[in-house]
């Protein structure tokens, strides 16, 4: 190598380059005939894997949708069905306190009537009891008063001469 040639000397040497070229085409040959149909193969199957993780991909995302709307018909379904339990609840729970409120208000009513019948049986009770206490207390004042007169010798002879005068005037 000198310096006017450059850095490199490059030449041309025929039989070198068709040798190359020639041990180049072997191995290009030896790996088409014997890499190339196993390494497709395995391309081959790695593309269908692929594609078929894909479609399953595909139909997984599909149903992923389907169950996404199912669940989201299945809350609204649910919401309805909550909204209408409860408003039969509350319609439920009116009726029935409109219900005690009724037997509470009858009950009431019967618990007064049988009161005013108590109260009124017992002003009964207390008039008769005080009339016969008032009648005895009466009598024996009367009885005590008319033997304190019916005592007196006088009221004893006047009795008997006013019964005189009734039994004269009844014989008459």
């Amino acid at each position: 190598m000198n310096e006017r040639d450059g850095i490199y000397d490059i030449a041309w040497n025929w039989p070198v380059f068709l040798s190359q070229l020639i041990g180049f085409a072997v191995i290009v040959g030896a790996l088409v005939k014997w890499v190339m149909p196993p390494l497709r193969a395995t391309m081959t199957r790695a593309q269908r894997t692929i594609h078929g993780q894909l479609t399953e991909s595909a139909q997984a995302s599909d149903r992923l949708a389907a169950a996404e709307r199912a669940f989201a018909e299945a809350a609204a379904t649910a919401r309805a069905e909550v909204a209408d339990i409860h408003r039969e609840a509350r319609a439920d729970a009116e009726r029935i306190v409109a219900q005690v409120r009724e037997t509470a208000a009858a009950e009431v009513d019967r618990v007064r009537r049988h009161g005013m019948a108590r109260v009124a049986q017992l002003r009964r009770q207390v008039r008769e009891d005080l009339g016969h206490d008032l009648t005895a207390a009466v009598l024996d004042r009367a009885e005590a008063v008319v033997r304190d007169r019916l005592d007196s010798p006088k009221a004893k002879s006047d009795s008997i001469d006013r019964f005189l005068a009734e039994l004269a005037a009844a014989t008459r």
